[in-house]
């Protein structure tokens, strides 16, 4: 070949270089362009609220059932059966829900940083960052997966895998990165709620409704009846609202099998039961975010309009759930 056709070969080869790039840019641009990073800003500041809010209602949800166990140990230990196999296993069972809550919420916890390092992406170059909030909840998603006997969720490994994209325009290598690390989040998102979702954890809370109602509802009878309780503070509450207050010595002739001491029980299992419908709302609402989430993500990376507006409803009504639970408590312990 002569020198001519050699530079004219060459010269062709690199012009079918240059515009197969182009289009490869093109084509990564136009996969991007889409994508608004103010939205996903937004979407950061709004999947940490609801990580956050989630894993707060996990720490009240807690203490009712630590206070359950609480009234399972007085119950058996005034009857003398502390001894028994049924004692032992209920204790094992309260370990296991205890050991569960604790797991639940470092997932959540791990979910509030990645998104926190999600909206710092859409700030500035962030990748590495994200890529180690990825590995921590992916680590995290996988202890819970293994407290509920479940099956741990395979990642690939994350490093690099956004701070290497590179290549573009410094805006759209911003939008890829978002896009990629959002495909991500969205992942671990579907699993979180896979695993939440399981019927063990259903089951629990249903064991949990029943052991309020009935055992600790019984410890609560059997020292009420010893004379240790003093029912004041619920007759109290009854004339507060037009300011009365039951007399110093009214509780001394009110005993459980009495009419009034009956209507005082059955104050008492409402009062209860608002506890597990409480912690039971919770859960369902948590379960409700982490559907709206995956579909905002999925909106995100699609390029098309975010609607946060049930999210953070949601998590309004998390907070909620979760002042409602501490005033329970605060209302019967301010009277005391």
């Amino acid at each position: 070949m002569s020198f001519t056709k050699r530079t004219l070969a060459v010269s062709i080869g690199s012009k079918i270089g240059m515009l197969a790039a182009l289009l490869l840019i093109a084509f990564l641009i136009s996969a991007c362009s889409g994508i608004k990073i103010e939205a996903a800003r937004t979407l950061g500041v709004t999947g940490r609220n609801v990580a956050l809010q989630t894993q707060q209602n996990i720490f009240v949800s807690d203490k009712e059932y630590l206070r359950a166990r609480d009234g399972e140990a007085l119950f058996h230990g005034f009857s003398g059966t502390t001894n028994s196999e049924l004692y032992t296993k209920i204790l094992k069972d309260y370990d296991n829900i205890h050991q569960e809550l604790a797991k639940r919420s470092v997932v959540f916890e791990r979910l509030a940083d990645l998104y926190d390092a999600f909206g710092e992406l859409a700030g500035l170059d962030a990748g590495g960052q994200t890529e180690k909030a990825l590995a921590n909840l992916g680590g995290a998603i996988e202890e819970y997966s293994k407290q509920i006997n479940q099956p741990s969720p395979i990642y690939s490994d994350t490093t690099a895998l956004i701070s290497k994209i590179g290549g573009l325009v410094a805006k759209e290598i911003q939008k890829a990165k978002i896009k990629e690390a959002s495909i991500q989040i969205r992942a671990r998102v579907e699993d979180i709620q896979k695993l939440l979702g399981n019927k063990l954890i259903r089951e629990q809370m249903e064991g949990f409704k029943e052991s309020l109602t009935t055992v600790r509802k019984a410890a609560f009878v059997l020292m009420w009846g010893k004379g240790v309780y003093d029912p004041k503070p619920l007759l109290d509450d009854f004339g507060e609202d037009v300011g009365l207050v039951a007399k110093k010595d009214a509780a001394a002739g009110i005993k459980p099998d009495t009419p009034v001491g009956n209507a005082l029980l059955e104050v008492l299992d409402k009062r209860l039961a608002i506890k597990t419908d409480l912690i039971e709302k919770s859960y369902d609402a948590s379960l409700k975010s982490f559907g709206n989430l995956i579909t905002e993500h999925k909106k995100l990376e699609q390029g098309m309009p975010l609607d946060l507006t049930r999210l953070r409803a949601i998590v309004a009504e998390l907070r909620g759930i979760a002042v409602l639970l501490t005033k329970v408590k605060t209302d019967v312990s301010k009277n005391q």
